[in-house]
């Protein structure tokens, strides 16, 4: 799955990841800080909207906002 977010920087990324691998611990987890998007790629879970409001929200938490790309 992947999310856009609004992290900047290297230290967003951080606590973006943290705050989804708190919640997701066995997902793999990549931030594109080069996309324009801002991209956090999302592997080891479902790909389904329950499993995608979890990640928003996770992302929520960490005071950052990220919403899920549908394909």
């Amino acid at each position: 799955m992947d999310f856009k977010t609004n992290a900047k920087c290297g230290g967003c990324s951080s606590k973006i990841i943290a705050g989804v691998k708190n919640r997701f611990p066995n997902a793999e987890l990549e931030l594109d800080l080069n996309s324009a998007d801002k991209i956090l790629h999302v592997h080891g879970i479902p790909e389904d909207g329950e499993h995608a409001a979890q990640v928003e929200a996770a992302i929520a938490e960490t005071g950052f906002k990220g919403s899920w790309v549908e394909r």
